[in-house]
Protein backbone atom coordinates (compact mmCIF):
# COMPACT_ATOMS: atom_id res chain seq x y z
CA UNK A 1 0.00 0.00 0.00
CA UNK A 2 2.86 2.73 1.07
CA UNK A 3 4.15 2.05 -2.62
CA UNK A 4 1.16 2.73 -4.54
CA UNK A 5 0.80 5.45 -2.44
CA UNK A 6 3.90 7.09 -2.93
CA UNK A 7 4.43 6.16 -6.80
CA UNK A 8 0.68 7.03 -7.39
CA UNK A 9 1.38 10.18 -5.77
CA UNK A 10 4.48 10.84 -7.55
CA UNK A 11 3.04 9.93 -10.87
CA UNK A 12 -0.36 12.47 -10.14
CA UNK A 13 2.49 15.32 -9.31
CA UNK A 14 4.27 14.50 -12.15
CA UNK A 15 1.52 15.24 -14.70
CA UNK A 16 0.65 17.83 -13.16
CA UNK A 17 4.02 19.28 -10.86
CA UNK A 18 5.83 21.77 -9.88
CA UNK A 19 7.38 21.78 -6.24
CA UNK A 20 8.86 23.09 -3.02
CA UNK A 21 11.87 25.70 -1.42
CA UNK A 22 13.84 22.22 -0.96
CA UNK A 23 13.98 22.11 -4.56
CA UNK A 24 15.36 25.33 -5.17
CA UNK A 25 18.95 24.28 -4.45
CA UNK A 26 19.20 20.35 -4.79
CA UNK A 27 16.86 17.24 -5.90
CA UNK A 28 17.38 14.80 -8.18
CA UNK A 29 18.86 11.82 -7.64
CA UNK A 30 18.91 10.80 -3.79
CA UNK A 31 22.10 8.45 -2.26
CA UNK A 32 20.81 5.82 -0.21
CA UNK A 33 20.19 6.41 3.67
CA UNK A 34 23.70 5.89 5.24
CA UNK A 35 24.78 6.62 8.73
CA UNK A 36 22.74 6.60 11.91
CA UNK A 37 20.04 9.61 10.69
CA UNK A 38 17.44 9.17 8.89
CA UNK A 39 16.52 12.55 6.31
CA UNK A 40 14.16 14.60 8.21
CA UNK A 41 11.88 17.42 6.92
CA UNK A 42 11.09 17.94 2.96
CA UNK A 43 13.03 16.25 0.25
CA UNK A 44 13.22 17.42 -2.97
CA UNK A 45 13.10 14.37 -5.88
CA UNK A 46 12.30 16.82 -8.95
CA UNK A 47 13.60 20.04 -8.93
CA UNK A 48 12.09 21.73 -12.11
CA UNK A 49 15.07 21.27 -14.43
CA UNK A 50 15.05 18.91 -17.29
CA UNK A 51 13.44 15.70 -17.57
CA UNK A 52 15.43 12.94 -15.01
CA UNK A 53 15.14 9.82 -13.91
CA UNK A 54 15.36 10.33 -10.48
CA UNK A 55 16.21 7.79 -7.26
CA UNK A 56 14.62 7.61 -4.05
CA UNK A 57 16.70 6.70 -0.99
CA UNK A 58 18.99 4.82 -3.38
CA UNK A 59 16.65 3.84 -6.48
CA UNK A 60 14.81 0.59 -6.54
CA UNK A 61 15.58 -2.32 -5.14
CA UNK A 62 18.04 -0.33 -1.71
CA UNK A 63 16.80 -1.48 1.28
CA UNK A 64 17.02 1.18 4.03
CA UNK A 65 17.09 0.59 7.54
CA UNK A 66 18.02 -2.26 9.49
CA UNK A 67 20.60 -1.08 12.52
CA UNK A 68 22.29 0.88 11.08
CA UNK A 69 19.82 3.55 10.94
CA UNK A 70 19.05 4.62 14.71
CA UNK A 71 16.87 7.75 14.47
CA UNK A 72 13.51 8.26 13.55
CA UNK A 73 11.44 8.65 11.47
CA UNK A 74 11.54 5.90 8.66
CA UNK A 75 8.36 5.55 6.67
CA UNK A 76 10.11 4.32 3.44
CA UNK A 77 11.76 0.43 3.69
CA UNK A 78 12.95 0.51 0.65
CA UNK A 79 14.34 2.75 -2.13
CA UNK A 80 12.18 3.22 -5.36
CA UNK A 81 12.88 5.52 -9.23
CA UNK A 82 11.25 8.28 -10.84
CA UNK A 83 10.87 9.64 -13.66
CA UNK A 84 10.89 13.65 -13.50
CA UNK A 85 9.47 15.51 -16.22
CA UNK A 86 10.58 18.41 -17.15
CA UNK A 87 9.38 21.72 -15.41
CA UNK A 88 8.38 19.73 -12.05
CA UNK A 89 8.81 19.83 -8.77
CA UNK A 90 8.02 17.01 -6.17
CA UNK A 91 8.63 16.79 -2.76
CA UNK A 92 8.24 14.26 0.41
CA UNK A 93 8.58 14.41 3.82
CA UNK A 94 8.93 10.98 6.02
CA UNK A 95 6.58 12.22 8.70
CA UNK A 96 6.88 9.23 10.92
CA UNK A 97 7.40 5.72 10.84
CA UNK A 98 3.70 5.95 9.98
CA UNK A 99 3.38 8.58 7.79
CA UNK A 100 4.29 10.12 5.03
CA UNK A 101 3.64 13.40 2.85
CA UNK A 102 3.94 13.99 -0.57
CA UNK A 103 3.53 17.69 -2.74
CA UNK A 104 4.15 18.86 -6.31
CA UNK A 105 3.37 21.62 -8.51
CA UNK A 106 4.04 22.80 -11.95
CA UNK A 107 6.05 25.56 -13.07
CA UNK A 108 3.59 25.74 -16.14
CA UNK A 109 0.43 25.04 -13.79
CA UNK A 110 -1.58 27.09 -11.49
CA UNK A 111 -2.22 24.65 -8.68
CA UNK A 112 -0.38 22.65 -6.21
CA UNK A 113 -1.47 18.87 -5.21
CA UNK A 114 -0.89 17.08 -2.12
CA UNK A 115 -1.53 13.90 -0.23
CA UNK A 116 -0.29 11.34 2.50
CA UNK A 117 -0.71 8.21 4.35
CA UNK A 118 -3.43 9.33 5.88
CA UNK A 119 -6.20 8.52 3.39
CA UNK A 120 -3.90 7.82 0.82
CA UNK A 121 -5.84 10.51 -1.77
CA UNK A 122 -4.19 13.26 -3.99
CA UNK A 123 -6.22 16.39 -4.18
CA UNK A 124 -5.30 20.02 -5.32
CA UNK A 125 -4.39 22.16 -2.08
CA UNK A 126 -4.14 25.93 -3.52
CA UNK A 127 -3.38 27.88 -6.13
CA UNK A 128 -0.08 29.02 -7.35
CA UNK A 129 1.46 32.79 -7.22
CA UNK A 130 4.00 32.77 -9.55
CA UNK A 131 4.67 34.66 -12.83
CA UNK A 132 1.15 33.56 -15.00
CA UNK A 133 -0.23 31.98 -11.93
CA UNK A 134 2.72 28.92 -11.73
CA UNK A 135 3.88 27.40 -9.12
CA UNK A 136 7.25 28.08 -7.20
CA UNK A 137 9.12 26.02 -4.96
CA UNK A 138 7.41 28.17 -1.99
CA UNK A 139 4.29 27.35 -3.35
CA UNK A 140 4.76 23.73 -3.26
CA UNK A 141 6.91 23.48 0.35
CA UNK A 142 3.78 25.74 1.61
CA UNK A 143 1.80 22.39 -0.05
CA UNK A 144 4.40 19.80 1.76
CA UNK A 145 3.42 21.34 5.35
CA UNK A 146 -0.34 21.16 4.63
CA UNK A 147 0.51 17.35 3.83
CA UNK A 148 2.68 17.15 6.48
CA UNK A 149 0.15 18.23 9.15
CA UNK A 150 -2.72 15.92 7.35
CA UNK A 151 -0.38 12.84 7.54
CA UNK A 152 0.07 13.35 11.16
CA UNK A 153 -3.87 13.84 12.20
Amino acid sequence: MKKILVVGLISSFLSAGAFAAACTTGGGAQAAVSGATAPSGEQCVCNGGAAIKSTVQGGSGTVIGGTVITTAPIFLKTGFDVQCSANTLVSYNEVSGTAFAVASGSMKGNQTFIGSSNGGAVTTSAKCTGTNDACTAANVTTANGLATTAAGS
